[in-house]
């Protein structure tokens, strides 16, 4: 690995937003990368600060995002999801995902350099009759021995119904605005009765943070939501 590629494209913060498609509906505010380099790859973790700029619910049908170096693609991955799958009339969301280099045939592994990163979003229709339904949410930030973020994030159902199969989704910034990071779950088969509160745990690697050291910046706020689906929706 070139010693020269770690020291200086480790991270690559705040690329400039290029988007394209049918983006009538959903716009992308700014986007993040992280890299993580293993014995025997390197990982670009990617993720975007999504709007929703019509009057109703918007989903996203598909999407991909592209690596770019100059003018050249050096990776495309696909979209999973957005999160939450519905984004509210004026609300943000959220999308991330991952793309993975491995050594050369010479077993030589190589950060990339990365000069832009592309997202190709596809919004979907959501029925008028569908809703999003949220739980109270909160997080605190906590820093680890190991030199990493642990946060503790809280959930809480004030409906009078169980929520089944709860979904958080949470952003970090910087105290300026800057988005640093964002990750979610869902809690397949979980529900959280009525009055009820559950915690939950995330972790930021210690690689990633000490990136952002090395830049000047650290997480200053977190924005976090929950939110449940009903089966009649």
């Amino acid at each position: 690995m070139k010693n020269k590629a770690l020291m200086g494209l480790f991270l690559f913060l705040c690329l400039a937003a290029i988007c394209l498609g049918a983006l009538a509906d959903l716009s992308v505010v700014q986007t993040s990368c992280n890299i993580l380099v293993y014995g025997d790859e390197c990982r670009v973790y990617c993720c975007a600060q999504v709007h929703n700029d019509s009057n109703g619910l918007t989903g996203m049908e598909s999407g991909v995002f592209q690596l770019m170096n100059g003018d050249e693609v050096i990776a495309e991955e696909s979209v999973d999801r957005l999160w939450p799958y519905f984004l509210d009339p004026g609300k943000d969301g959220y999308i991330f995902g991952s793309s993975v280099f491995y050594p050369d045939e010479n077993g030589n592994l190589e950060v990339p350099t990365i000069t832009g990163l592309v997202y190709q979003l596809i919004p979907m229709d959501v029925p008028v009759a569908t809703e999003n339904h949220r739980l109270e949410a909160s997080m605190q930030i906590e820093k680890t021995q190991a030199g990493g973020y642990e946060l503790i994030c809280e959930l809480t159902n004030m409906e009078e119904e169980t929520a089944w199969n709860p979904l958080v989704s949470y952003g970090l910034y910087t105290s300026g605005g800057s988005m640093l990071y964002a990750d979610g779950i869902t809690l397949n088969g979980l529900g959280i009765r009525s009055g009820s509160t559950i915690e939950l745990q995330f972790t930021v690697n210690a690689q990633i943070v000490s990136q952002w050291a090395g830049y000047g910046v650290e997480p200053a706020e977190v924005r976090v939501m929950g939110y449940y689906r009903k089966d009649s929706d």
